[in-house]
């Protein structure tokens, strides 16, 4: 079955702990992700977060545990963004872009509907007349809004977000944060986001260890919420 209802699981972390070479950064994460879901990541940095999304991706494997794909999620379902800081390449910004729909592509040419989305995503974003632009050539927030573009292009049903809004102004952020929640709600497509400012839905804190999983409303009042909130580093 490929098809989820909205509030099916299409992702399961147990137990799992995640890090690169022999270092453990977090452990004890036990998250479930559902179609069309808001989840937010947040912790002190160093505490996982890009880990988790790479290990969600199926880039990187995880220290222990398991991530399970449900209800028939396909790894070319998933839309990533990593950190632009860890983005090397200076291709042209629609080529960057193209990259995206490679996933998705049943046929060995780039066709009309692959030309169409990168285009589509171009102009959703503001970015149409950067297309042959190099990426070294571009702002932080340019960048930003290119990257997102290709992450757009390859999800369907989930978008790993590392970051997305870094670099942007407020208006900037408040746009492109808009433009998440309506993929959300219009496509049913779930987001799994690390930014320290936008933490809204479902709430993973993660620290050495998961501190808290739960919604929003629960998080405000727990002891690792408020101390978040305070603006202290756990």
């Amino acid at each position: 079955m490929n098809e989820s209802r909205p509030d099916a699981a299409i992702l399961t972390c147990r137990d799992l702990a995640v890090g690169y070479g022999e270092a453990v950064l977090c452990g004890g994460i036990d998250l479930t992700v559902h179609a069309g879901e808001y989840v937010s990541l947040v912790g002190p940095h160093g505490c996982g977060k890009s880990a988790l999304i790479a290990v969600m991706l199926g880039a990187l494997e995880p220290m222990a545990g398991q991530v399970i794909r449900e209800n028939g999620l396909r790894r070319e379902e998933i839309g990533c963004m990593p950190q632009v800081s860890e983005i090397r390449g200076n291709a042209s910004v629609r080529d960057t872009v193209m990259a995206g729909c490679l996933g998705q592509m049943r046929h060995l040419f780039v066709g009309r509907a692959e030309r169409a989305m990168v285009t589509e995503q171009l102009e959703r974003l503001g970015i149409a007349d950067l297309e042959k632009r190099r990426i070294g050539e571009l702002s932080g927030g340019q960048k930003q809004r290119v990257f997102l573009a290709r992450a757009l292009c390859g999800k369907k049903r989930l978008l790993l977000l590392d970051e997305p809004l870094k670099g942007l102004d407020a208006a900037a952020r408040d746009d492109l944060f808009a433009e998440i929640a309506r993929i959300r709600e219009e496509e049913g497509c779930a987001v799994v986001m690390v930014d320290p400012e936008a933490v809204d839905g479902t709430v993973v804190h993660m620290s050495d260890r998961m501190l808290f999983c739960g919604p929003v409303e629960e998080y405000v009042r727990s002891v690792p919420g408020q101390l978040y909130f305070a603006g202290h580093i756990l």
